[in-house]
């Protein structure tokens, strides 16, 4: 066991003395000097051991020491302390409870101040001619901003003046996308208002690329469009290339073979025809589209067998 003299304590008018502390220190480096610097061998193991032993003895002694007097030397402030804690907790509550009334006017002023910058902000977007689309921030909404509910002067400068700057920049933009938007629309022959809407989701740009992409797809059905129609019309037109009507029957020219009848009340007067007396009676009049396909002697023999039955018809090529 080592021989380590304790710091006696002593309290001279309130305060703490610590004597013999010079002894103290001296004899806890004594145990260290005479401890230290071992080289352990298969002689030495046991004498360094023992001089381990000590030193850890050493230091936790002082330790236990130290936590024994710590406690002690509290003792009379953790008695105070505890009351001070109890009085601690009564005005915090006391404090509390008034807080609640407080931050419930304080809110009623806030919303005061709310309503007061809304109305400024309306008044002053009237006379900028611009839409007051400028969410408030909770922040602006303390006192120093304000003479009671109007908003002061330096404050409006700072923050809000420049928002107001930007929707006037924005609404203009807005105005000159809106107008090149319709007259190019317009000029392609397209409705411009839900390319207008648009503005709200997309650049002019994308816009303009949107409106040429529709310009193409329109273009694109148009030719085929006519291109159904050209083909259609061509298969027609070989359908009744060796076809002719005769009175309300269609006949094959090259077989001679009725192939359909025409109803009679599909047979329309296109141009007025002479008309001719057949047994002293009147005879209406029929015109019929006719392909006639051959080579210039075979259409030369149509037209004399037309004109020796007082057909009419017309040519053309």
């Amino acid at each position: 066991m080592n021989e380590l003299r304790q710091p006696n304590i002593g309290v001279d008018e309130g305060k703490i003395k610590f004597e013999n502390v010079d002894k103290f220190k001296t004899d806890f480096e004594l145990i260290i000097s005479r401890n230290s610097n071992f080289i352990v061998t298969e002689e030495t193991l046991t004498g360094s051991k023992k001089a381990r032993a000590d030193l850890r003895n050493a230091a936790k002694e002082s330790a236990t020491w130290r936590s024994k007097v710590k406690a002690e030397l509290l003792k009379p402030f953790d008695e105070i302390s505890d009351i001070a804690i109890s009085y601690e907790k009564k005005a915090k509550k006391a404090a509390d409870d008034i807080d609640g009334d407080v931050k419930v006017f304080d809110e009623a002023e806030r919303q005061k101040r709310h309503k007061g910058l809304v109305n400024w902000m309306a008044e002053r977007a009237i006379e900028l001619d611009v839409n007051a689309d400028i969410p408030i921030n909770d922040k602006w909404l303390i006192k120093g901003n304000f003479n009671g509910t109007k908003p002061k002067k330096a404050f409006v400068e700072e923050h809000i003046e420049p928002l107001f700057e930007q929707l006037i920049n924005v609404q203009k933009q807005r105005l000159a996308d809106t107008m090149a938007i319709r007259n190019y629309s317009e000029s392609k022959s397209f409705d411009p208002e839900g390319y207008i809407h648009s503005l709200d989701f997309k650049s002019l740009a994308e816009i303009m690329s949107d409106i040429d992409g529709d310009v193409v797809k329109r273009q694109k059905r148009e030719e085929a469009a006519t291109a159904v129609a050209e083909m259609e019309a061509e298969q027609e037109q070989q359908r009744h290339a060796n076809e002719t009507t005769v009175d309300d029957k269609v006949i094959d020219t090259r077989t001679g073979e009725v192939i359909a009848e025409v109803p009679q009340e599909q047979a329309h007067t296109a141009i007025p025809s002479p008309q001719l007396a057949v047994n002293n009676e009147q005879e209406q009049i029929f015109t019929r589209l006719l392909y006639v396909t051959g080579n210039i002697a075979t259409l030369q023999a149509v037209a004399t067998f037309m004109n020796a039955n007082g057909i009419e018809f017309r040519g053309e090529s």
